[in-house]
């Protein structure tokens, strides 16, 4: 990484965590790096709910924050963030939004409805509630809810919903210790790999900026 051999080793790993030994690497770096898988790695969260019809007990916006807190699996490969889009739409196109659509309508009995309920209209299979039993709303006889979804990308820096995961680094028999955890958006290496490559980025457009000042400063002297 930015030119330096480090020396990372997998002390532990399990379907949604990762637990790894930084040899030499040093403090702020981990940190960094920590910080980045928070706050910086992209998932996928509803962003925008259209409501078309909802009768039931709960207020437009009751019910669409229940909605956008509804963790999705992400598409990293083939998705982009909104503001890095260029199709200038509020509800995104195919590069930068899912659509999904909620529909349902109670009868006789009280109806409950649920993420499995949901229906992808557009976009990648991939893109999906990471649990079909989150519970969204209960209808009473009479009562009907019909939606419009937009997943798309985002980071934890903008609302927690789209945190990948979490991260804590500390300091175990002499050893220094990342432990990353998923929230089930994605894989704990791909947060890491992501983490990584963001900070590169990162450090790199900084490098950048500072070379251009220490030029204009010599031009002007």
């Amino acid at each position: 990484m930015l030119g330096v051999h480090y020396q990372i080793r997998i002390a532990g790993e399990g379907d949604n965590w990762l637990r790894l030994e930084l040899v030499d690497v040093p403090l702020s770096m981990g940190n960094a790096i920590r910080r980045f898988i928070i706050n910086e790695v992209p998932t996928m969260a509803v962003e925008e709910v259209l409501v078309i019809e909802n009768t039931s007990h709960l207020t437009n916006e009751v019910l669409t924050h229940r909605i956008s807190l509804i963790p999705f699996t992400t598409d990293l490969d083939n998705y982009v963030l909104p503001e890095k889009c260029d199709c200038g739409s509020k509800l995104g196109c195919e590069r930068c939004s899912v659509r999904f659509s909620l529909r349902a309508s109670a009868t006789k009995e009280v109806l409950t409805v649920y993420s499995a309920d949901l229906v992808r209209e557009s976009g990648s299979e991939r893109v999906a509630p990471m649990s079909g039993d989150f519970q969204i709303v209960k209808l009473a006889p009479g009562q009907s809810v019909e939606l419009e979804l937009y997943v798309r990308l985002g980071k934890g820096k903008k609302h927690a919903k789209w945190q990948s995961g979490i991260a804590t680094l500390y300091e175990e028999d002499g050893k220094r210790i990342l432990y990353v955890e998923s929230f089930g958006h994605l894989p704990p290496r791909r947060m890491l790999l992501e983490a990584v490559k963001l900070f590169e980025e990162s450090v790199t457009e900084l490098g950048g900026s500072l070379e251009k000042v220490v030029k204009d400063e010599r031009g002007a002297g």
